[in-house]
């Protein structure tokens, strides 16, 4: 296997890399807000630890849908997003004229969901890792011991679905190279406590500013995990999702090719209170890592992507704006129009 190649240069920025805030007044206040926040997780976190799991899951789900009625602007983002996978939007992401019952139950639906993603995620540090690793079935992942006998690197890319925590540690149990790529630009507390837990699972956690780091996995044959349902990014790569154009980030199939590394969609999917499963779908390779190859192995992303969420999409937990409006969709049909035309200008050539 060759040896991937870091990005070289200014002409190649890192595809994870961004800028780091500004300490504006605006920014100081959301800290403190964020510190607040965390302190309630710590003190819900003890108490949930020595409750029963299954009267505190139906309560999280039961208590959920209050913020998706108290908080108007995630409650037009859910009914957007619930909308388009439903086919029920117009144009514009709306959902359309006698729909709004049906949107209005899916998204609180969705709610109940991520409630219940909250009180398994509350009392993870609760429990131990052979005990976290009795719920996951990992039997679709006889492949990742073929990969990890053949030293052979790959990128998992996933969505904020079922319930990837669980998922890393029933990996972890099994001393797989998992190396999970986070942002602690956002919640820096929250990012160091799941950090120290992920590490006591045997995870590793990737900054995403340090590249090299990302690069090093990827040579030594590890894996590197990614979540790429970050709402419309202009500078992102255009797809189909639900049949609506849209972007992903550029980051799974930039590194794909640069890192000789295929990319593995998943989704760790709940079957019953308590039980999950780690759903694959099959390795996608970014070829040359041209603007075409990029183009369709990101496409080829989100359409396993889109097959495995549609399995239990009540699971998705996506509170970001997915789709752009109908002027922005037409930009990205056209970008991906000439995207398709260039062959020959990969990463092969721009990382030599």
């Amino acid at each position: 296997m060759s040896e991937p190649q870091p990005p070289q240069g200014a002409a190649t920025p890192s595809p994870l890399r961004r800028q780091a805030p500004k300490r504006t007044p605006g920014y100081l206040a959301r800290r403190a807000w964020e510190r607040s926040v965390y302190a309630g997780y710590r003190l819900l976190m003890a108490l949930i630890g020595i409750l029963p799991p299954r009267p505190v899951e139906a309560l999280f789900s039961a208590v959920a849908p209050l913020a998706y009625l108290l908080w108007p602007a995630k409650r037009r983002i859910a009914d957007g997003n619930a909308a388009v996978v439903l086919g029920v939007a117009d144009a514009e992401g709306r959902p359309l004229p006698g729909s709004e019952k049906l949107v209005r139950a899916r998204s609180l639906a969705n709610y109940r969901t991520y409630g219940r993603f909250a009180a398994e995620l509350l009392r993870l540090p609760s429990r131990s890792l052979r005990d976290i690793a009795t719920d996951v079935d990992l039997s679709e992942a006889a492949f990742m011991d073929d990969f990890r006998a053949r030293g052979q690197a790959a990128i998992f890319v996933g969505f904020h679905a079922g319930n990837n925590e669980l998922g890393a540690a029933s990996l972890g149990e099994r001393k797989y190279d998992v190396n999970v790529v986070a942002d602690d630009s956002a919640f820096p507390e929250m990012y160091e406590l799941l950090r120290r837990l992920r590490a006591a699972w045997g995870i590793k956690v990737i900054d995403w500013k340090a590249i090299r780091e990302v690069f090093s996995a990827l040579k030594r044959g590890g894996f590197i995990v990614l979540l790429s349902d970050w709402g419309y990014k202009p500078d992102g790569i255009p797809c189909q999702l639900f049949g609506r154009w849209t972007t992903l980030p550029s980051g799974p199939a930039v590194l794909s090719a640069r890192g000789n590394a295929p990319i593995v969609p998943f989704f760790v999917r709940r079957n019953a209170p308590g039980k999950f499963r780690i759903l694959y779908g099959a390795p996608i390779s970014a070829g040359n890592g041209s603007p075409a190859e990029l183009l369709r192995a990101t496409q080829e992303t989100a359409t396993a992507m889109e097959k495995l969420i549609r399995t239990e999409p009540l699971q998705w937990n996506c509170f970001k704006p997915m789709w752009p409006n109908a002027a922005q969709q037409q930009t990205l049909a056209e970008t991906a129009a000439r995207m398709e035309q260039e062959t020959t200008r990969g990463a092969t050539e721009t990382a030599s």
